[in-house]
């Protein structure tokens, strides 16, 4: 993954409310639920023409920019070339949602198994489809098509961090060659590593 950083070329990020529709939350206390933010998002009335001149497809990673933050939540805009993929990662504790704006892409979730984390469901979501990662949620998400692919993501709280976990599969095995699970039988967001700025 690609974070991208705003460059002086780049047009300043629109107002939510021109993007979106509404405004992000700015305290905690105006997120009542994980389904209320779920239901925002899903019912965003996105502004095609504002958006797109944010987007921006990287060659080499799947790329995502933060478009605002609050105290409450931020909005990250990801964009996916043919093929490209995530690493199998979790969110550092934090509730998400992603609004499929352009094509279709793939998730396969994970759970662990032993100590062990192994694939436990596969689906695919298409534009205007609204993906829902839980606190817990640990996935890996691909672009099996032959566009690009733009989503939204909004998490909240703002992501702290990230736990990639090893991508790699053994050929004729469902198992995940590592890792072994946290110590204390923790699940995602114990461990976590700083985004990249």
């Amino acid at each position: 993954m690609h974070e991208h950083a705003l460059g002086e070329w780049e047009p300043a990020v629109p107002e939510t409310r021109g993007l979106l529709g509404w405004s992000l939350p700015e305290s905690s206390e105006d997120i009542p639920s994980l389904s209320w933010l779920v239901k925002r998002l899903r019912d965003s009335r996105v502004d095609w023409r504002l958006l797109e001149s944010l987007v921006r497809f990287d060659a080499a990673h799947y790329s995502r920019r933060v478009l605002a933050r609050t105290d409450a939540c931020e909005l990250l805009v990801a964009c996916w070339l043919p093929g490209q993929a995530s690493l199998v990662h979790d969110h550092g504790g934090s509730h998400g949602a992603a609004l499929l704006v352009r094509g279709e892409l793939k998730e396969t979730r994970f759970a662990w198994g032993g100590d062990r984390l192994l694939p436990a469901l596969a689906c695919k979501a298409a534009e205007g489809d609204v993906m829902v990662e839980r606190p817990d949620t640990i996935h890996r998400v691909v672009n099996p098509t032959r566009h690009g692919v733009v989503s939204l993501h909004l998490y909240a709280p703002p992501m702290r961090g990230m736990t990639p976990y090893d991508a790699r599969v053994v050929p004729g095995r469902t198992r995940l060659l590592r890792p072994a699970r946290p110590p204390g039988g923790g699940g995602a967001g114990r461990r976590r590593r700083p985004r990249a700025g």
